[in-house]
This record gives structure tokens, C-alpha cells and sequence, in this order.
């Protein structure tokens, strides 16, 4: 992590047998050495005079039994199990106590609850292992005290000694889990999170999902300044609550310092945490977060790192984002090896005219089939390509297929329609690549599509760029008919005189803004833009059109085109040209 990982000078704590093997170690050794000397003193009495206790005899030998299968399934001791663990030997000694009556051993077996406390301190966490002196101490007294040869004074003085020793652990569990409990917020601090964490990657299988989020609240110190510090410390409280509630009970959220969270996902895949992120930034006060899914054997370091370099990736890009650090599985290496192996496929969802539901264009989506992690999704890794440069390797890939492609839809569509662009994303990255625009030209000039019918997409921000190379490729592609299209309007950061200002001739409406368009709510941003766009003479796309009546909606205001579910998720080529082109096709006019 960030801060050391481990802390010298720390001696018996909560959890200090946190990882499964020496937590089953402990207690495996823990229920054998309860249960020998029982079964050799049950042994003893058989030979001193003949008449066993059955009791001792079979409770020693159950011990050693699952003290032995305890040791072998130590990899498996988590949590619950150990709960299980202590709870037996717990039980195991007031069976013995009520069983031996009076007899001066009653008191040896009195004395089991302290030094399971002591144990359950060790392999559990503070908070949970406050129970057994809470449970244990007070039933061993009572069964002392029930029992008819028990003297008064005997058990008066366990009493004294048993309570004073369970006061004395009480205190030593609380005090070590308010160090590691956030005063404030009532989760754990950096301390505790720590303790989780380390834990839950022992603990986990490497083929078990394992996600690591951390989050910073946006502007939290503008909440200070307006509301004070108290004001400030409610909302803190308020948000954690709000996002809290909304967490599977296995999670496990700490507070690492200031406006600073780490949430942890037991069993949860990077997209799922994602998705979880998504239904929360609703319900609670605006948040960036930056996700990491568990690689392999890596360290606890580098695990809650890359978690915080998403982070900081998406405080970059912008507030309320939320990016996903899916590993360094993405590497030029890798992408290349992919490439050989056909992992990558593309898939076309098309662009139609709003009036006669005709396709005029499709836009090209990259898609990984990982021969480990499935299909992987592209906002995970996207971003890792640009992030390792790979992005160039891929792009170029993308461009040569998508072209290819709007090169045979050319040859195979209907001798009525009209021929079809493909809109290919590039990066700034790409796009800052000298040479990009002249091997965009090359490739459409090897298949004999017109430049004319390619549209290079760029996301808002990356239009921001001054990067001298960015502009002349965008130059070279213009000039030789190649259309610019800024994708996910509205997202960035552009001023509208910066947009009077870039070469640009196609602007595609953020599919955020056409979401919220239904029957009695309208979307005054794309409202907005499709005006700007008419006086300045570009053309606009609404992207994420799901409804009829968003489609109406859009023809209404002089929206012309559009893509979406509505008319088609992305397909595969042949599907789009038998859909949309092919001679054979009447689902169109």
C-alpha cells in the first residue's frame, strides 16, 4: 500500500493469525492441547479406579479428532469457520465442567473461556471476538455455581479472578479496535483497512475475484468552507452511511484519511464493482473512484496501488468518473499476441437517419475475448492500452478492419442505398502519432474506399490537446475528405469558442443526455446542442437512443441521426450488411 504495509513493533493484536494457514495452525493446536491431557486424565481415572469418565474420555478424543482436521483444512479456516472452531471448544469446556461436578479439575475447566478469548483475539477480529468473554465467562460461572458439590468461597474467588480477566481482555479487544476504527465515521481507518485487507488476499483463492476501490469525495473542501466544520464532518458521515447501506454484507469500507475512502469487494469482478459504483454515485454526494481487480499473486502494495492510480486517472479525465485498473495484462506484448490469436473482434452498431430508419454509417467497437478473463469489457481495457501505449498497436489493427469492412458493405449494399461510412475511435494518443492520417489515407486507398466514407471519432477532451501532431493529422484527414466527428459531447471541458476554433464537422450527443429524455422530461443540453450545431453548420448524432419517444423527440428538435438500441445493439459485419445493405434485405424501404 501506499503507507507501509507492515508496521514493526507490533505484538499480540486482533488478528494476528489473520491468514487461514496459521489461524487453523492455532486453533488446530489449540483443540489438540485441550484434548490430550483430557483424554490421558480420563485414561488415568480408568486406571486408578476402573470407572471412566465417559464424558472426558469421548470429549478428549473429539478434540484431538478435529483438532488434527482442523490442521489438515487449515487453507479453508476463514472467518466463519473459525467462529465454528472456537464456539466447539468453547462448548467442549462447559460440557467437561458440568461433568466433573465438584472435583478440583472443575476449576481447571472454569478457566477455558479466558484462554479462548485470548485465542479468538488472535484469529478473528476485535470487534467479533469480544463475544466469547461476553458469552463464555458468564456461562461457566453460572454452570459453577448451579452445581451442588461447588463450595461458595471456590466460586466466589473463580468469580473475582474469571471476571477480572475477561475485564482485562474486554479492554485490550476494545482498545485495539478503536485504534483501528475511524472515531468519526465508525468504520475502519487506514489501520483497519490494512488488517482487512492483508487478510482477505491470504484468505482468497487466486482464481477468487477480489476488487479493491478507492474513492475521493469531489470538492469535499468547499464543503468545508461553506458549512463549517461541522457541517463538513456531517456530510462525511452522512455520505459514508449512504454508501455503507448500499455494500454486500461481505464488504468492507475504511477510511483512509481526509475526503479518502478504500472500499473492499470479496467475490466481486472489477465490472461488477463498477456497476455497484454506478447505482451508488446516484443516492449519495458526487465521488471519483478507481477500481482494481486482484492479479494474480501480486502484493498487497501493488494491489492497493493500482487501485489508486485509477483513481487518480479518473480525477484527471474529470469529477464523478470512475475508472477501472484491470492490470498489466494489456501490454504491447499482450496485444500483439492477441492480435495473432484473433482475441480482438470488431463489432458495428449502426448510425441511422432519424426520418426513414435507414443506416448512413456505423461505428466500429473493439471487443476482447481474454483467453483467461473472458470477455472483457472495453472501458476496462482501453484505457490500459493508452495507459501502456499498446493503444497504438491496437488502432492500428481497428483502422485496417473497420476499412476493410466499409469496403465490402460498399460492394454489397443495395443498388438503392446509398454507400455507408464507418466511424472508427481514435485516442489522442493515436491521433498525436506522426503519420496517422497518412496511414488512415493508405488504407483506404488499398481497398478503394473514399475517404469521404470514413469518420474518425474523438472524444471531447482529447480535442483539448495542443499537441502540433494532432492538429496535422486532423489537417491531412480533412483535407483528403475524411469526416471528425467530437465524440461524447457535453462530458468535457470545451468552450464553446473552442469549438468555433477545431476542425470538426460532426458532433455525437453523450448518450448521458438522451437518457433522461421520456415523456413529460426533456433534455435542455441536447436541446442546446443540436441548436449550436445548426448554426454552426455540423451535423449531430445522438448516441444511446433506446425509446420511441426519445427517437421522436430528437426528429422534432432537427436531430437527423442517431444510434442505439432502439435500432440495433453492435453486430458483427455480415449481420449489419443483412440487416441494413444486402440486396436480399426488405426490413428497410
Amino acid at each position: 500500500m501506499t503507507r507501509t504495509t507492515r508496521r514493526p513493533g507490533v505484538g499480540y493484536r486482533p488478528g494476528l493469525f489473520d491468514a487461514a494457514d496459521s489461524a487453523g495452525i492455532l486453533l488446530g493446536a489449540a483443540q489438540f492441547g485441550f484434548g490430550l491431557p483430557l483424554f490421558l486424565y480420563a485414561g488415568y481415572e480408568i486406571l486408578q479406579s476402573g470407572s471412566p469418565n465417559g464424558v472426558l474420555l469421548v470429549a478428549g478424543a473429539a478434540l484431538l479428532a478435529t483438532g488434527v482436521l482442523t490442521t489438515v483444512l487449515r487453507h479453508r479456516m476463514r472467518v466463519p469457520l473459525r467462529h465454528l472452531a472456537l464456539c466447539w471448544i468453547g462448548g467442549i469446556g462447559l460440557l467437561c465442567q458440568a461433568a466433573t461436578g465438584g472435583e478440583p479439575i472443575t476449576f481447571t475447566f472454569a478457566w477455558t473461556p479466558s484462554l479462548l478469548a485470548l485465542i479468538a483475539f488472535a484469529v478473528i477480529p476485535a470487534a467479533q471476538s469480544l463475544f466469547y468473554p461476553m458469552i463464555f465467562i458468564p456461562l461457566a460461572l453460572i454452570t459453577l455455581a448451579m452445581h451442588p458439590n461447588a463450595s461458595p468461597a471456590d466460586v466466589a474467588m473463580s468469580a473475582l479472578l474469571m471476571l477480572a480477566t475477561g475485564l482485562g481482555l474486554t479492554w485490550f479487544a476494545r482498545s485495539a479496535l478503536l485504534a483501528e476504527t475511524d472515531e468519526l465515521t465508525g468504520i475502519p481507518n487506514f489501520a483497519g483497512f490494512e488488517q482487512v485487507l492483508s487478510a482477505a488476499m491470504r484468505d482468497a483463492a487466486l482464481d477468487e475475484p477480489l476488487s479493491l476501490v478507492r474513492l475521493d469525495i469531489n470538492e469535499f473542501a468547499l464543503v468545508n468552507r461553506q458549512a463549517g466544520l461541522a457541517g463538513g464532518d456531517a456530510a462525511m458521515v452522512a455520505f459514508v452511511a449512504g454508501v455503507t447501506a448500499a455494500l454486500p454484507a461481505r464488504a468492507t469500507m475504511g477510511r483512509m484519511e481526509g475526503d479518502a475512502f478504500a472500499i473492499l469487494l470479496p467475490s466481486q469482478t472489477a465490472a461488477e464493482a463498477r456497476d455497484l459504483l454506478e447505482r451508488v454515485q446516484g443516492q449519495v454526494a458526487g465521488f471519483s473512484a478507481g477500481i482494481s481487480a486482484r492479479e494474480g499473486d501480486e502484493s498487497q502494495s501493488e494491489f492497493f496501488g493500482r487501485a489508486g492510480k485509477a483513481l487518480f486517472e479518473a480525477q484527471r479525465v474529470g469529477r464523478g468518473r470512475v475508472i477501472t485498473h484491470g492490470g498489466y495484462y494489456a501490454s504491447p506484448a499482450a496485444v500483439r499476441d492477441g492480435l495473432r490469436n484473433d482475441e480482438f473482434f470488431l463489432r458495428f452498431q449502426p448510425v441511422v437517419d432519424l426520418a426513414t430508419g435507414a443506416a448512413v454509417g456505423a461505428e466500429a467497437l473493439v471487443r476482447w475475448q481474454h483467453p483467461t478473463r473472458g470477455l472483457v469489457p472495453p472501458s476496462e481495457f482501453i484505457p490500459l492500452c493508452e495507459a501502456s501505449g499498446s493503444i497504438q498497436v491496437l488502432g492500428r489493427w481497428i483502422v485496417h478492419e473497420s476499412i476493410a469492412a466499409a469496403a465490402t458493405w460498399r460492394r454489397r449494399r443495395r443498388w438503392d442505398r446509398e454507400p455507408v461510412s464507418v466511424s472508427i475511435n481514435a485516442s489522442a494518443r493515436e491521433l498525436a502519432t506522426t503519420g496517422y492520417g497518412g496511414f488512415v489515407l493508405a488504407e483506404c486507398a488499398e481497398t478503394g474506399l473514399p475517404p469521404a466514407l470514413v469518420r474518425i471519432e474523438v472524444t471531447e477532451t482529447d480535442f483539448g490537446s495542443d499537441v502540433a501532431a494532432v492538429r496535422d493529422n486532423i489537417r491531412v484527414l480533412r483535407d483528403a475528405g475524411v469526416l471528425i466527428s467530437m465524440d461524447d459531447f457535453g462530458t468535457g471541458h470545451s468552450s464553446l469558442s473552442r469549438l468555433t476554433e477545431i476542425d470538426l464537422d460532426v458532433i455525437k450527443i453523450d448518450q448521458s443526455f438522451v437518457a433522461v429524455i421520456d415523456e413529460d422530461r426533456d433534455s435542455p443540453v441536447a436541446d442546446l446542442t443540436i441548436k449550436m450545431a445548426a448554426s454552426l453548420g455540423l451535423v449531430v448524432i445522438a448516441e444511446g437512443v433506446e425509446t420511441e419517444v426519445q427517437a421522436q423527440w430528437l426528429r422534432e428538435r432537427g436531430c437527423r441521426y442517431a444510434q442505439g438500441y432502439l435500432y440495433s445493439r453492435p453486430v458483427p459485419s455480415d449481420d449489419f450488411v443483412t440487416a441494413y445493405l444486402d440486396t436480399r434485405s426488405s426490413s428497410l424501404p
